[in-house]
């Protein structure tokens, strides 16, 4: 494979998008079948800490997930404004990275609260957050779309073709 093409950008992408889904995915499915079997036991009980962590690391996840949306836009603001087509691609993946570390730690607290106390609460945001990571799956189409490509460059990024210049 051909190193001067986004096909390179697209699989070192998809690996830490997958990565991000499948780590805490694996913990909480654990966790989700043991509840199901009524095997897992809340390690907090005292009501006031439930609420405390149901709410604050909540608040984490969503501000986690805020901080990497907020940095992926404004990022992007910054690269469209590069003229070479390669230069944009290594700054949107370090951007997409990032992004996506973040609402994976999200996915690890969201889990870690699961595991605390027990709530369907956090399945819910959990599946959410979810929801919210597939958006940012790593297509070509979101690519073009990100990065505003026209033209030539949109189609080296369809055809894998190589970097143009």
């Amino acid at each position: 494979m051909n190193k001067n093409t986004p096909e390179v950008y697209h699989q070192k992408l998809s690996m830490a998008f997958h990565s991000m889904i499948a780590l805490p995915l694996v913990a909480f499915v654990f966790l989700f079948l043991e509840d199901k079997h009524n095997d897992l036991e809340p390690i907090l009980y005292d009501q006031l800490w439930v609420s405390f962590v149901t709410y604050g690391f909540s608040l984490m996840a969503f501000f986690l997930i805020f901080l990497g949306s907020k940095n992926f836009k404004t990022g992007l603001a910054k690269i469209n404004g590069e003229d070479h087509l390669k230069k944009r691609f290594e700054h949107y993946v370090s951007l997409s990275m990032i992004n996506y570390l973040l609402i994976g730690l999200a996915s690890a607290v969201l889990v870690a609260g699961l595991l605390l106390t027990n709530s369907a609460f956090f399945i819910v945001e959990y599946v959410t957050v979810l929801f919210f990571l597939s958006i940012h799956r790593p297509t070509p189409d979101k690519y073009i779309r990100d990065l505003r490509l026209q033209g030539n460059e949109k189609k080296c990024v369809r055809n894998k073709l190589e970097f143009p210049g």
